[in-house]
Order: C-alpha cells, then structure tokens, then sequence
C-alpha cells in the first residue's frame, strides 16, 4: 500500500483568513463537485447520499473508481474508494498545529489491482499523486477564500 501523508497550514500572511466554518465548506463543495478542483479527475457523479455520507463515480487519471465519502462535521472528510483497480482511502482533515494555527492534513494509503506492495512499480504509479492532490487542496483553499472575500466585500457594501 503506497502511503502519503501531507499537513499544510490554512492561513497564510497577506491573504484572507479562513475559519474552521470556511474550510468545511470548501470541503463538502470538493466532495459534492470536485471537478473544479482536481485537474486529474475528469468525471465526479454523486450517485446517492444519506445522513453524512455520499456515493460518488469518480474518474481520476483515467482510471474510473467508486468512493464512498463520510463526513465528520468541522473535522474530517474521508474518501474510501471500494470500486475499481485502485483501493484504499483518503482523508482530508482539518486541525490544529502547536501554536493552535489552523491546518489542513491530507493523507492517503491506496493498493493498484497487479501492482505489488511496495514495490518500484507501486511508487512509479502513486509518487505523482502528491502534487496533484497538494493542488487540489491548494484550489479548494482559493475558491474558499474568494467566496469569503466577495462576501465580506458584499458585507462591507451593504
């Protein structure tokens, strides 16, 4: 199982501060649509939801794929893919550093269907992945904190 595990804060100087409440938000807009956000995924389909959970078909670098996604409010977002060649989960977590700043921890542990554990072949096909999904977080963080900043101007202007 090819493992990656990122956290990264969520406030940066000169921009916009988000809150917890924000990057939630951007969350379940990536979980609902993701298409917006990850260049990779070229089909995202939520085929069914119930209370605090979705089933969404999802086509990503090519390879189509079923994620069952739970939602722990305010904290977690996990993905577990349970149909398609590639398997595992993935989970975006919301949390604190030491200083209590906010971050944003993606982490993923996934298997490819005849590609063996560990192996060279396994890092070749997975390695790439982080900059994709360090890019997704990096533009659900930016259209969260443009819808932020066009309703705190709306606010101001009012």
């Amino acid at each position: 199982m090819y493992q990656l595990k990122r956290t990264i804060p969520v406030n940066e100087p000169s921009k916009s501060v988000l809150t917890r409440q924000d990057v939630w938000a951007g969350l379940l807009m990536k979980a609902n649509n993701a298409l917006p956000y990850v260049p990779q995924m070229k089909k995202c389909e939520v085929i069914e939801k119930g209370d605090g959970w979705l089933i969404r078909d999802i086509e990503f670098n090519g390879l189509p794929a079923r994620e069952k996604v739970t939602f722990e409010p305010e904290r977690q977002v996990v993905f577990e893919r349970i149909a398609g060649i590639e398997r595992g989960r993935i989970e975006n977590t919301i949390g604190e550093d030491e200083a209590g700043n906010l971050t944003l921890t993606f982490a993923f542990g996934l298997t490819k269907d005849g590609v063996p554990d560990g192996s060279d072949e396994e890092r070749a096909h997975f390695a790439p992945m982080e900059g994709a999904y360090l890019g997704a977080v990096a533009s659900t963080m930016a259209a969260v904190r443009r819808i932020v900043d066009d309703r705190g101007r709306a606010n101001q202007d009012a």
